[in-house]
Formats: C-alpha cells, sequence, structure tokens
C-alpha cells in the first residue's frame, strides 16, 4: 500500500507541476524505487519526473529502467542531455539497451555518442546477447605486471570513477595477455616498491567471451566471486562481467526455463505488459495443439474400451484422479531435472542413475498411493477387483510419471537441446495417453468384461 500511495503522490504533485518539491522528496531515494515509480506513471509523467532528478541520480536511475522506459526518456529530453547521460551509463547496461532497438533506434542514438563510446559498444553488440561477451563491461581496471604496488594504488584513484568494480586489479603483460589478479587487500598491504607481478594471483578464474552467460553464473557462483574476467582465444584481457550482471541472469534464465517448461515463451521480450495479445498467443498456441491433440489420442483409447466402460461404469470415476495424479508426479520429476542440470548438480553421466532414483521414487509413491485408491474404490464400490485395476493402474502409472518425467529433460540435454522444451504440456500429454490405456487395459485383464 506504501508504494501505491507513493506514486499516487508523485502524480498528483506531477499535475500541479511542483518540480522542486518533487525533486526534494526523491533526493534521498534509491534509484530503484525512484525506477518503480517510473514504470508505474504514464509516458509524459515518466518524462515530467525524470526531468525532477539531478544528473548523477538520472544517470543511476536509468540504469535500473527497462528498455522501454529508457528509450521514452531519453528521447524525449534534450540530446545533448541525453548524450551525456548515455556516456555515464555503464558500457555492459548501454550495449543492453542498444541490443534491444530495431536498428533505426539503435543507428539514432549511437550516432550521437563519441567515437570511442561507439567503437565499445558495437564490439560488445557484435557477440551473442547470452554469451560472456554479450554481459560484460569493458570498464575495469588493469595494470602491467611490472608496475609497482605504490603506482597502482597512486592510479586507482584516477580511475575508479569510471571503472565498474575495483575489488580486483587485473594484471596483464604487454600484449595486454591477462597473466595474474590481486586483491585490493593485497595491494593495500604490499610493500610499495614491489612489482604487483610479485604477488599475483596467477590462478585467474576467467572465461572465454563465447562461454555462454549461464556458465559464468556458475562459475561465479562456485568461487563466490564478484566480477570474471573475460578473454579471447589468444588471453587477451577484453573485459569482466560483474556480479549484478550474474543476478540478472540467474533471473532471466529462471524465468525462461519455468516458461518453457509451462510451454509459454512471451516473456522473451522485456516489456511483457506492452506486447500484442497475438503475440502471446502465438507463444502459448503449439503447445496448446500438442496437448489436444494428445487429448484427442486419448478420447480414443476410451472410445476403443467403450465396452468396458459399459460393463463397469465405476471405471470411469477413477480416470480424473489417475491422470491428474500421473501428470503431478511427472511435472515434479522434470522439475527436478531441469533444476539439476541447470545448477549443475546433475552431470549427463548421471542420466541413468537419476532415472533409476526417480523410478523407486515413483514406485513409493505408486505403491502408498495405489494401496489408499485400491481401499477407496472398495469401501466406494463394494468391489474388491475394481479396487485392485485401479491400485495397480496408480502404481504403474505413478512410476512411468516419474522415469517419463526425468528422462526427457534429461535426454533432451543429452542431445544438446534445451531441457526446460521438455514442458509440462508435453509430459503431463504422453502421461495422460499412457495412463488411459494402462488403466483400461488392466481393466480388461482382470475385470469380467
Amino acid at each position: 500500500m506504501r508504494a501505491l500511495f507513493k506514486t499516487e503522490h508523485i502524480r498528483e504533485m506531477l499535475q500541479h507541476k511542483e518540480y522542486d518539491s518533487i525533486a526534494l522528496i526523491l533526493k534521498d531515494y534509491h534509484p530503484v524505487d525512484i525506477a518503480e515509480i517510473i514504470n508505474e506513471l504514464s509516458d509524459d509523467e515518466k518524462v515530467q519526473l525524470f526531468k525532477t532528478l539531478e544528473f548523477t541520480q538520472a544517470v543511476e536511475v536509468l540504469e535500473e529502467l527497462d528498455t522501454y522506459d529508457k528509450y521514452i526518456l531519453l528521447s524525449n529530453i534534450n540530446i545533448s542531455y541525453a548524450v551525456k547521460l548515455i556516456s555515464e551509463m555503464s558500457t555492459d547496461e548501454v550495449a543492453d539497451f542498444f541490443g534491444e532497438l530495431d536498428n533505426e533506434k539503435k543507428v539514432k542514438f549511437l550516432s550521437l555518442l563519441k567515437k570511442q563510446t561507439q567503437i565499445d559498444i558495437k564490439e560488445i553488440l557484435a557477440y551473442d546477447k547470452d554469451s560472456a561477451g554479450g554481459r560484460m563491461t569493458t570498464e575495469f581496471i588493469a595494470f602491467p605486471k611490472d608496475m609497482k604496488a605504490g603506482e597502482v594504488i597512486d592510479k586507482l584513484g584516477e580511475l575508479s570513477v569510471d571503472a565498474e568494480t575495483i575489488y580486483y586489479v587485473y594484471v596483464v603483460d604487454s600484449d595486454n595477455k591477462l597473466v595474474g589478479v590481486v586483491s585490493l587487500r593485497d595491494l593495500i598491504l604490499a610493500p610499495a616498491d614491489t612489482a604487483i607481478e610479485e604477488f599475483m594471483w596467477v590462478d585467474v578464474k576467467k572465461v572465454l567471451v563465447t562461454e555462454d552467460q549461464e556458465e559464468v553464473a556458475k562459475l561465479m557462483k562456485k568461487y563466490g566471486l564478484l566480477a570474471l574476467p573475460v578473454v579471447d582465444d589468444d588471453n587477451e584481457l577484453l573485459g569482466i562481467v560483474t556480479v549484478d550482471d550474474v543476478f540478472t541472469v540467474v533471473e532471466e534464465e529462471a524465468t525462461e526455463d519455468m516458461l518453457k517448461f509451462a510451454g509459454s515463451t512471451e516473456l522473451e521480450t522485456p516489456e511483457i505488459l506492452k506486447t500484442s495479445l497475438w503475440f502471446r498467443t502465438k507463444r502459448r498456441l503449439p503447445w496448446i495443439l500438442i496437448a489436444v491433440v494428445g487429448e484427442i489420442i486419448s478420447g480414443s483409447i476410451i472410445n476403443n474400451f467403450s465396452h468396458a466402460l459399459q460393463a463397469v461404469v465405476a471405471l470411469s470415476f477413477f480416470i480424473p484422479v489417475l491422470m491428474d495424479m500421473g501428470g503431478n508426479v511427472g511435472t515434479q520429476s522434470a522439475a527436478i531435472a531441469i533444476r539439476g542440470l541447470a545448477t549443475g548438480e546433475i552431470k549427463p553421466s548421471m542420466l541413468w542413475k537419476n532415472i533409476a532414483r526417480e523410478a523407486m521414487v515413483g514406485l513409493i509413491l505408486g505403491v502408498s498411493n495405489g494401496i489408499i485408491i485400491a481401499i477407496v474404490a472398495y469401501l466406494w464400490k463394494g468391489n474388491a477387483t475394481l479396487g485392485i485395476v485401479v491400485g495397480i493402474a496408480m502404481t504403474i502409472n505413478l512410476v512411468l510419471a516419474a522415469v517419463l518425467g526425468s528422462f526427457i529433460p534429461l535426454l533432451w540435454h543429452k542431445l544438446g537441446r534445451d531441457p526446460a522444451v521438455a514442458s509440462g504440456p508435453l509430459i503431463t500429454t504422453i502421461l495422460d495417453i499412457l495412463c488411459i490405456f494402462i488403466y483400461f487395459s488392466t481393466a480388461v485383464k482382470f475385470l469380467t468384461i
């Protein structure tokens, strides 16, 4: 409620053109909070509020905004001021912004920047946006290996203003090849006349510029790093990926996997609330059509066993329970497999081991739930054979659900495909078909039909 009141209060002040008061109120606000307020305003109100911010605060707020809001603001303020703002933003943030624009808008903004800034941004844009190169910033600090500790400390004061982070000082040779890294702590404690190559760490954790962003995130998490240097095939230092970029990567990857698993990819665009109904629909339609085809097949199976239903009408009562339980267990197993692959906890070599474990889990769940549903069927309908049929079908279905739920994502991963694409709709559709077939096949086997 507080955030809503805050935004409405700001909106009211904008209507009365109380710009000085707004600037005073927002002076001590965190850039993220201001960005949230801007996101809730109309386009015209966004621009009015943004103009009340002082320069440094405006830069910080810009970096927190999504592509749409950045474009609205930068397109509706003085051109020279817009250029100054962009020039002060982190290179990776600017590259991310430009990467989301269409060519016409990209050329428009790039042409306004200094030549060197254009070159830096174009270099980053040349890499895949989901790679280390696409995520890196070129604003890092590196010194020659023969430079003295005292000289480095003196230089840090000059360079730190433009650097993304100064927690690590990278060490390069005469060809700009990465040879070591020095922490700020070690640098301060070292004798002033000591060359940094004498106390640098030579075992530098680094990534190739073409490395996938997900692997970068895993490496930074594994070693607890605040930044990771990015190099080319010749070990030349090109940039760094910082921990704040990794947070973004983790969020994006988790969101992408979750949406694919659910059979939707509509959040591939950052402006989800501004996407068209057709865009949202076409992202989901293929998976829904797969589900429709699957359910038609399930219906055909039921039709082929119609004589069984006519003989024992009570069979129909347990169809929803069996189908839902199979889908639930299959989805759980798939979610565990996808998460394990994403975090690196499940290796491709562990494929069959994981499937075997899930099969045992499915067996335990199947037997326990099978006994319960068998008892319910007997008490409800007074037919022991019906209870046995339902119980056996439940057990087999849950074992199959656990196996398929873990097998499909792991198989796709082994084939070099995204395991998240083995989504919920696909798995549940396959399980529905198998569930119906197993159920009625068991009924025909045991019941007098």
